[in-house]
């Protein structure tokens, strides 16, 4: 089974708009586009589209990750990884997403426009590890697509073992896409799931620079994949 069964069935082949910079590439000005050919500031091109994901910075955020750039789509934040993979994965109105609250926000957002039902299996902190494995997958129902974990978890702060991850999206193969949020990652003493998107298909990884690199105005972050699920991602981004 394919990454791709686990993306909307209509998405799977749709081509997505191009625009001209995508067309053009980096060289020559587009007045078919209406660039202007004045800059405005001479060290800031304001006046030309950028990349839609521009080629150097894609090379030194997969170099900094450790992945492959086919592997990577850069994204406005973190956040915008999340909106992405739930309108990727999820039909609207006839699929869930599963949480463990505390936790970031955004994913109930994301599936609320999306008209996703959100499970939660809360963090059971009368445990030592408050990451209830089997409590979480007791909660995924049979329309569930996405599977946020967010380790370090916002705002509790508590990170989720590599090897429970790993069992999860092992269970979770050809059912649900389990996706990571390392934002804090910088901040815990466990290691990246970066390298384990090569031999798991259903799992897509979040990193962003807002946090430890101290970049949060430059709205940078990134999800690591599988190529073919970043080729949808990308499909379906705005300009």
């Amino acid at each position: 089974m394919s990454v791709l069964d686990l993306v909307r069935e209509e998405l799977r082949c749709l081509s997505g708009y191009s625009s001209a910079r995508s067309e053009a590439g980096t060289v020559g000005l587009m007045l078919n586009a209406n660039e202007s050919p004045w800059p405005q500031d001479e060290s800031r091109p304001l006046h030309r589209y950028p990349e839609p994901q521009p080629r150097e910075l894609r090379i030194r955020l997969a170099a900094l990750y450790g992945v492959d750039a086919s592997q990577l789509l850069i994204g406005r934040g973190s956040d915008e990884a999340i909106d992405l993979l739930t309108r990727a994965c999820c039909p609207a109105g006839r699929a869930s997403i599963a949480i463990q609250t505390p936790t970031f926000g955004m994913y109930a957002v994301a599936a609320a426009v999306q008209d996703a039902r959100v499970i939660d299996a809360p963090l059971a902190f009368e445990r030592e590890d408050p990451f209830d494995f089997e409590a979480v997958l007791r909660s995924i129902a049979t329309d569930t697509r996405l599977v946020f974990v967010c380790s370090p978890n916002n705002p509790t702060g508590g990170s989720v073992p590599r090897e429970t991850v790993l069992r999860l999206a092992a269970a979770l193969t050809d059912r649900a896409l389990v996706v990571v949020d390392e934002a804090y990652i910088e901040f815990a003493d466990s290691p990246s799931l970066v390298q384990e998107v090569v031999g798991t298909p259903n799992l897509a990884v979040l990193r962003t620079l807002s946090k430890a690199h101290a970049l949060a105005g430059a709205r940078i972050g990134a999800v690591v994949a599988a190529p073919a699920l970043i080729d949808v991602l990308r499909r379906i981004m705005a300009p």
